[in-house]
């Protein structure tokens, strides 16, 4: 026994508590998104973060049953250490925040802020006072039998959609790296090109400091592009350039074009990934539409807005 119940009864409630908070979540994001929306990191009808919260709530809240003051504190104090170390250690994982509450006031680097503790702390309240009990209501008028069978096969769903979503997490992780790194190159190869190209044409200085490097993934991607035509036509003009410029201006072409084309597979999405894998990807950014990366930010926020023009293009066409 762990408190007053069972492991086999914490699984349960956990189990019960993450579809009901896949519930209110899907409802409440799709309403705010005006479109459904699979919300969460698992792609099965559960949020885990619910169903731990409620266990936790559960738990800690226990003791204090009699009093309704400090079952609340005990329940939101409880579940706000579990999404903060929820956060802390999946974020290091996978260098994404899945939830950021760095635009709401009185939170901390956006893992827990003071509103959603207050409301862990209604919950533990409502949850003790209404909603468990009738779960447990609920619970026994199930037979034993039939409740062990739909445990473990939710059991084994369960454990398999986690082993599936950590892989996908870890290829959106590694995707983005190879982005960042990309994008890394570019604004290298934009300087260089830069340089070159101000030896030919005196008015390219003056275009470099009225056009700075641009944040967003269209026009990085076009500022690049540019360089590079620009450079096919400075060959018109190769006799004026000193060998060493003339080595680096052909280098540079080389270069230019073969980040374009990665640029190129990346916007379109041509990657070696399987194309289920791609796919659930993009269900995992639009099911996750407040997630930010600090390491990623430039990166995810390219992947969101070809996944969002991705969109569009099929709306048209349908």
């Amino acid at each position: 026994m762990i408190g007053q119940y069972s492991l086999y009864e914490w699984l349960i409630f956990f189990y019960i508590y993450s579809f009901f908070g896949w519930i209110f979540e899907s409802a409440y994001v799709s309403f705010k998104e005006k479109k459904w929306v699979n919300r969460g990191f698992l792609m099965g009808p559960f949020l885990p973060i619910y169903g731990g919260g409620a266990v936790m709530m559960l738990f800690v809240s226990e003791p204090f049953r009699s009093n309704l003051i400090l079952t609340y504190f005990a329940g939101a104090v409880g579940a706000t250490l579990l999404e903060l170390a929820t956060g802390v250690v999946m974020e290091s994982i996978f260098k994404i925040k899945y939830w950021d509450y760095s635009a709401r006031r009185f939170n901390y680097r956006g893992y827990i802020c003071l509103a959603s503790t207050i409301l862990w702390g209604c919950f533990t309240v409502l949850m003790n006072e209404l909603i468990h009990p009738a779960v447990l209501s609920f619970l026994e008028m199930v037979p034993a039998l039939p409740l062990h069978i739909v445990s473990g096969v939710i059991s084994a769903f369960f454990v398999l959609d986690v082993v599936d979503s950590v892989k996908e997490a870890l290829d959106l992780r590694n995707m983005l790296e190879k982005m960042e790194n990309l994008r890394e190159e570019v604004l290298r190869l934009r300087k260089r090109a830069d340089v070159v190209i101000a030896c030919l044409d005196d008015s390219w200085r003056d275009f470099v400091e009225n056009n700075p490097a641009a944040d967003k993934a269209g026009e990085i991607y076009k500022g690049l592009e540019l360089r590079y035509n620009k450079l096919k036509q400075s060959v018109m003009e190769i006799d004026i350039l000193t060998d060493a410029q003339k080595e680096e201006l052909g280098e540079l072409k080389e270069r230019l074009n073969m980040i374009l084309e990665q640029l190129e597979k990346l916007r379109k999405g041509k990657t070696q990934m399987h194309r289920r894998r791609r796919k659930r990807l993009r269900i995992r950014i639009l099911g996750n539409p407040t997630m930010t990366s600090a390491r990623y930010r430039f990166s995810l926020e390219a992947l969101k807005e070809r996944i969002k023009e991705s969109r569009e293009e099929e709306s048209k066409g349908e």
